[in-house]
């Protein structure tokens, strides 16, 4: 708490207030040099602890790379407050910007009142005097930033005490920091207009041109001071603006506003490779040691990184993770802003272990710290990551737990253990036999040539699990070889030389099998001089796209609904037949949040007459999870309202009567979710399936 601070600068700042103004021009630099000296080392006592153990942890040495890049997201981001004004958080970004605003406009404003104490009232700095036009436009933009910036703190106050939005704790640290920046505003303004009145500050011109100033003035003569008595209340302003701000700057470090001082940083060190894309543990598992296998993920505090230990500090407890996060809403103990302040208090009960190189005395940081439901709840949605205005990362901190639970801990869902065996001993999450794989292709008229039969290929068509495996997964494989047979698509597929991509083994923490799997895939494809691949799976076309990169590969990757709309585009196919039906459109996480494709499926919806698209509430960047994700498919939710449930009942409320889908996983868990809760009459499909009924001669 700021109380003793204040209490120190008390004596201080009332002396100086009823000095006679000679007596001031003497006192006034050593009052201000003992405050200063004072509080400075109050804030580097404060700092040094919580910023020498971000040493101790795990190097990044990623967040130095690609420099230019940063500095233009920092410029964009914040400073430019790029995120503030996401949809449907208008009103409380904008009030977020003045104050934000305010702050930078006045770090000129700051530095001049505190050198006051050294060169009198009426100093300032060169071309930011009353006298010059750069100073008066200064002046100007400074009155206007104060009114804003108390306007600003003013709402923030309204949501806290009055409207309580359910993501915004109860706290009344919160309520202490507006006050705080109400504080500043009002003591900037009396101290002010009390030297204008009292001759103190000369050249100061009341009117339009100094509103927030006109403001005070306005104020002191409707209170009728004047005088002598105006100078002690500006004196008095100017001493508690100096003290409250120096209060604020101490009282930043132990509190919720840490990210104040850490913000722009974490902004600056954002990860700036793919969306999609986790980072590489750094370990080859097949030279990795037993010394290297036993640091795999975090298994205590100094197991996370500088950067994710950053992240805790900067956290602002704003609540924008929660607004769309599945967990969350649907009552699982994981809530991301829960999850950083756990961490960052953990931290701070372990710096002094931390500090003295005490590993073995710090708790495991699961169960000890994190509950295993928290860790293994999360769908790896990304809604967390692309709400938060300072880009923390949730979701590598997420699985890089549930690595330390595999490979390390080897405590893990027991519904995991059948799905690593299936994937590592047939190269499918269902453990079925490796050689049905291309068994689907005899279900169908249409001729699927393979890498032997068609060497020559233009596109690889990575097929995927659940599209040679799932028996509702194999009429859209057959939907969509009907559209390249239109299309005259030049692709071949890999047939029984496919295995799994991946992603299911990575994101439920087994690196080491995801690692084989993407090994076995890319050595197939380099062998077939793959340069381009289709998937319809949103999680093939990430791992394929974003991930494969990581063993020193790349391919032009493409998912179906992108590849459906440039044959619409180029007039290669062409629907024509009617499907006189609302349809409603659910975007998939992989897709949407972490890919940024969503125009194209809408496109290639949009394309077949009579069709009518409905948009459910949350889409796009907002669109809900169907809770399939990071692994999530093949494990059972045992807690709160299940996920496809949640997002079903906002699909009826459309009144579609069919939900159109571009990912396995969101059609398996959509159709799931219509059957448990009786809606059988709305169709899930994917897209592909309503294009290959569109198109000419595809009898409906």
């Amino acid at each position: 708490m700021p109380t003793p601070i204040t209490a120190l600068f008390l004596p201080f700042w009332l002396a100086a207030a009823q000095a006679p103004t000679a007596l001031s021009q003497t006192t006034h630099p050593l009052i201000m040099s003992v405050m200063l000296l004072i509080s400075l080392a109050v804030f580097g006592y404060l700092m040094n602890k919580r910023m020498r153990i971000l040493f101790k942890m795990r190097h990044d040495a990623s967040a130095f790379q690609q420099i230019g890049e940063r500095t233009k997201r920092l410029l964009r981001f914040g400073l430019g407050q790029g995120r503030m004004m996401d949809k449907n958080e208008e009103t409380i970004g904008f009030a977020h910007i003045l104050i934000f605003t305010a702050f930078l406009v006045l770090s000129i404003r700051t530095l001049t009142i505190f050198a006051m104490a050294y060169g009198g009232f009426s100093f300032h700095f060169p071309l930011l005097g009353p006298d010059s036009l750069s100073g008066k436009l200064y002046l100007f933009l400074k009155d206007i930033v104060v009114i804003l910036a108390f306007l600003g703190a003013s709402y923030f106050l309204y949501l806290r005490l009055f409207k309580k939005p359910a993501r915004m704790s109860e706290s009344f640290e919160g309520v202490l920091i507006i006050l705080f920046i109400q504080s500043l505003m009002v003591t900037e303004v009396m101290f002010e207009a009390g030297m204008v009145i009292s001759g103190a500050i000369k050249d100061a011109h009341v009117g339009l041109s100094h509103p927030a100033l006109s403001i005070g003035v306005g104020l002191f003569h409707l209170l009728g001071i004047s005088g002598q008595t105006a100078y002690q209340a500006g004196a008095f302003g100017y001493w508690a603006h100096c003290s409250l701000l120096l209060v604020f700057l101490n009282f930043l470090p132990i509190g919720k506003h840490f990210h104040v001082i850490t913000g722009l940083a974490t902004v600056f060190f954002q990860r700036i490779r793919p969306n999609g894309q986790l980072p590489s543990p750094g370990i080859d598992f097949e030279e990795a040691t037993e010394e290297d296998l036993e640091r795999v993920g975090i298994s205590n505090a100094t197991r996370l990184s500088w950067k994710q230990a950053l992240d805790t500090y900067s956290c602002t407890e704003c609540g924008r993770c929660l607004t769309h996060c599945p967990t969350y809403i649907t009552d699982k103990p994981l809530s991301h802003k829960g999850l950083n302040l756990t961490i960052r208090e953990h931290l701070m009960k372990s710096a002094d272990a931390i500090l003295a190189g005490k590993i073995d005395t710090l708790p495991s940081m699961e169960p000890d710290v994190i509950s295993q439901e928290t860790v293994w709840s999360c769908t790896t949605c990304g809604w967390c990551e692309s709400a938060c205005p300072l880009f923390i990362e949730q979701v590598p901190r997420i699985i890089d737990l549930r690595r330390n639970d595999v490979l390390v801990r080897a405590e893990f869902p027991e519904e995991a253990v059948n799905v690593f065996k299936g994937m590592e001993t047939q190269g499918n999450p269902w453990g079925v036999n490796a050689m049905e794989r291309d068994k689907w292709t005899q279900e169908t008229d249409i001729q699927i040539p393979t890498v032997d039969t068609n060497p020559n290929f233009e596109y690889l068509w990575y097929v995927g699990c659940a599209g040679a495996y799932d028996d509702r997964q194999k009429k859209v494989s057959i939907a969509l070889a009907k559209i390249l047979q239109a299309a005259g698509v030049n692709y071949a597929i890999l047939g029984k030389k496919e295995t799994c991509n991946g992603d299911t083994a990575r994101r439920l923490g087994n690196e080491m099998l995801f690692q084989m799997l993407a090994k076995a895939n890319i050595e197939q494809f380099e062998k077939h001089k793959v340069r381009k691949v289709f998937t319809h799976c949103p999680h093939c076309f990430n791992v394929i796209k974003n991930e494969y990169t990581q063993f020193g590969v790349s391919y032009e990757t493409f998912h179906h609904s992108q590849l459906i709309a440039e044959l619409i585009k180029d007039k290669r196919i062409q629907p024509n037949q009617d499907f006189h039906e609302l349809v409603t459109y659910h975007d998939s996480c992989y897709m949407g949040r972490y890919n940024e494709v969503y125009d194209q499926p809408r496109h290639v919806l949009h394309s077949v007459p009579g069709l009518q698209v409905k948009e459910l509430e949350r889409n796009r960047k907002q669109s809900f999870c169907c809770g399939a994700g990071g692994g999530r498919m093949w494990l059972e939710e045992h807690t709160g309202e299940r996920i496809n449930h949640n997002r079903v009942k906002e699909i009826v409320q459309t009144g579609a009567t069919t939900v159109a889908t571009n990912c396995p996983f969101c059609l398996t868990m959509i159709r799931d979710g219509l059957n448990d809760l009786g809606a059988e009459d709305v169709k899930a499909r994917d897209i592909a399936e309503i294009i290959a009924d569109s198109l000419p001669s595809s009898p409906r």
